[in-house]
This record gives C-alpha cells, structure tokens and sequence, in this order.
C-alpha cells in the first residue's frame, strides 16, 4: 500500500516468574501476559517462551509498526547475568534481536 507508513519501533521486554510485559517505544504501547516458562531466574521451556514473547510482540505491534530488536530485563535486578537465563535464546528464536 503505497502512503501507508510503517514505524519501527524498540520493545523493552521484562519477565518476572509470573509475567512477561512488552513496552515499545515510541509508541508507549504496552502489555502483559502471564506465564509459567520463568522460574528461579531462568527460561525453563524455551520453545513456550518464544512463542509467548512472539505472541506478546505481534499483539501490540499491530499493522503500521515493527519491532526487531527487544531490551531484555529481570526482576532479579542489573547484577544477574542475563546470558545464562536462556532468555537471549527464547528472544531469538522469537525472531527478534536482543539489544544490549
């Protein structure tokens, strides 16, 4: 569709035990969805996890914005260690990239 205009846009993604939320920005758009992939600070069913992350992702982005890069966050706080989460995998094979 030509004048139809696409706005890319960053997510933060923050997953906790219960829930994983979505912002993106510009848009401030933003949701949550419960969970049960997330335990004792790591991802224990990565396939489950993309699939709930792309879900998420695909839901707030709608039809005039895209989102290909996410910031990755815990409720465990900046001193955890993300990469041995398996959340850096489970963002992949969602099909986004993992800034930071």
């Amino acid at each position: 569709m030509p004048g139809k205009k696409i706005q890319e846009e960053v997510g933060d993604l923050f997953v906790t035990d219960q829930a994983v939320t979505v912002k993106l920005l510009p848009s401030k758009k933003s949701g949550t969805h419960k969970i049960s992939w997330f335990s004792e600070g790591s991802v224990t069913n990565v396939k489950v996890a993309a699939k709930d992350i792309a879900f998420l992702v695909g839901k707030l982005q709608g039809k005039s914005r895209v989102v290909k890069r996410l910031t990755v966050m815990t409720d465990r706080g900046p001193s955890h260690d993300l990469t041995k989460t398996g959340l850096h995998e489970a963002v992949a094979k969602a099909g986004f990239d993992v800034l930071g």
